[in-house]
């Protein structure tokens, strides 16, 4: 029985050591991949509208954005070949009460702020200036911002109400709604 009770102990440590050594030989190297997901972002967002009394002269009469951005456009696009933006007018300045009196507009535009990508602002402007011309039927006065990357942006948009002759202006407000429109490239 002791001959048995060895050759029991001897199978038995024969075990122990197979299991450990492959214990022994587990992995000794392994990986945890972590991502991030960035979201599609795409936004166009125009400032509070804006109003303002004639100063009752020949001049015509600028809205201009100033410094403040609260004023501005703010564009942001995150995508590759980046976006474009379109700033619009379908109309041109038109009394609220009696539409048959009308004023030209025109559309100008900057880049205020950019992102830059360590060499050049991100966004440019592309269509700079533009009016109506509604004896001319041209009702539309648009200008465009361009990007080729991801960014954001501030525009800068200064309208002007083209007065001509401050005696002819029926009383009364004239307006007009400009869209901003942003679409990715």
């Amino acid at each position: 029985m002791k001959m048995n009770i060895k050759s029991f102990l001897k199978i038995m440590s024969a075990f122990a050591i197979a299991v450990l050594s492959q214990t022994a030989s587990a992995q000794t190297t392994d990986t945890q991949r972590f991502t991030v997901t960035v979201p599609s972002t795409l936004s166009i967002t125009g400032p509070a509208d804006q109003t303002l009394t004639h100063d009752t002269t020949n001049n015509n009469q600028v809205f201009v954005p100033g410094s403040n951005t609260a004023n501005h456009w703010a564009v942001q696009c995150n995508s590759g070949a980046g976006a474009t933006v379109n700033l619009r007018t379908n109309t041109p300045f038109t009394h609220a009460s009696n539409s048959a009196y009308k004023r030209d507009a025109k559309l100008d535009l900057a880049v205020s702020s950019s992102d830059n990508n360590g060499t050049s602002a991100i966004w440019t402007v592309s269509t700079a200036s533009d009016q109506t011309n509604y004896a001319g039927a041209d009702n539309i006065a648009a200008v465009q911002a361009t990007s080729s990357q991801p960014g954001k942006a501030t525009l800068a948009l200064s309208v002007t109400f083209i007065t001509n002759t401050y005696s002819t202006l029926l009383q009364g407000d004239y307006q007009i709604d400009v869209v901003g429109t942003i679409a990715a490239n």
